[in-house]
């Protein structure tokens, strides 16, 4: 009888509590690996576009590579991988769009500031300009952006990420045809429901995934993996029993964390820019690397600099310690 009363109590207080969305990625199954695809259209390029990731349509061979670049496969139908990614596709937009709304945003995208959870235009919409999506410190901050129809991003326009956001978590459900207008840098997953239009030498940083319409571009930047790492600056001769040497590489744009390789002998640790390294009396010559990681799933390419560790003379106070 106890039981049977706490577990009324426990509805009854469930009930009188407001809705609260906990909202999650969706899983993009076979879709993960693609840059680009589209489960229904044509897949073109024009000029020297340069995709990292796997591209595909499930209906048509795609075109354009080369003069385009990739690092990736391209799959052409028929082929399992692009029916799977198909209904992966076409599964992640039901379930993008069936999710709560937590705020109702504006149609005019540009100046508005997004936190996380589910932002929704109810309508078509458009960005001139800016929009923010403010991470509020948090790496795992997701953001949901229904757009009630198509989605036009003029020529220049940029979505910027802040304060931790990681374009890793940032998804848009796209209701209509999607355009990337001439110049601009977008950042995010793109589930689209239309065409996804690249223009001219704009950036996609994320991924455009259609249920159906073509796929266009034109001299395109196109990645879901970190930027490539810079050059790698800090002492390039060290001698064995060697402490303390800081190396640094310029932020890599689009990585949450940092891979730093070593050579033999040297040790330090760092998911940073920055790592301080300390060379044992066994040191060797060697190469420093690293690379921007996130949680898309690919790595960006890695930056090298050679070390030369010159060995200690037998004679030396440290080599006898």
């Amino acid at each position: 009888m106890k039981k049977q009363l706490l577990n009324v109590v426990t509805t009854f207080i469930l009930l009188l509590l407001p809705t609260v969305n906990f909202g999650q990625a969706p899983d993009l199954g076979a879709a993960s690996v693609f840059a680009l695809f589209t489960a229904s259209g044509a897949f073109g390029n024009s000029g020297v576009s340069t995709v990292t990731g796997d591209i595909g349509s499930n209906s048509a061979s795609v075109t354009g590579f080369p003069p385009g670049t990739i690092t990736g496969t391209i799959y052409n139908p028929p082929n399992a991988t692009l029916a799977q990614a198909a209904t992966d596709v076409d599964e992640a937009y039901s379930y993008l769009a069936g999710m709560t709304c937590d705020a109702v945003i504006g149609t005019t995208l540009e100046g508005q500031i997004l936190t996380a959870g589910v932002s929704c235009t109810g309508a078509a919409a458009s960005l001139n300009g800016n929009v923010t999506l403010d991470g509020e410190g948090n790496p795992n901050a997701l953001f949901i952006i229904q757009i009630g129809g198509a989605l036009t991003i003029g020529s220049f326009s940029t979505v910027t990420l802040i304060n931790s956001a990681s374009l890793c978590n940032v998804y848009w459900q796209i209701g209509g045809q999607f355009d990337l207008g001439a110049g601009s840098v977008f950042r995010g997953t793109a589930v689209v429901d239309g065409a996804i239009l690249l223009l001219e030498a704009s950036s996609l940083l994320g991924r455009g995934l259609s249920r159906t319409g073509a796929i266009a571009l034109n001299n395109n930047l196109v990645r879901f993996s970190p930027d490539a790492a810079g050059t790698i600056t800090g002492t390039t001769t060290v001698c064995q029993g060697q402490n303390a040497e800081i190396y640094n590489v310029p932020e890599i744009a689009e990585a949450v964390s940092y891979s730093w390789t070593l050579p033999t002998g040297a040790t330090g640790n760092s998911t940073t820019n920055s790592i301080t390294v300390d060379y044992s009396i066994s040191a060797t010559s060697g190469n420093i690397t690293v690379k921007g990681n996130n949680s898309c799933g690919g790595d960006g390419v890695a930056s090298i600099l050679s070390v030369i560790v010159n060995p200690l003379p037998l004679t030396s106070t440290i080599y006898h310690e």
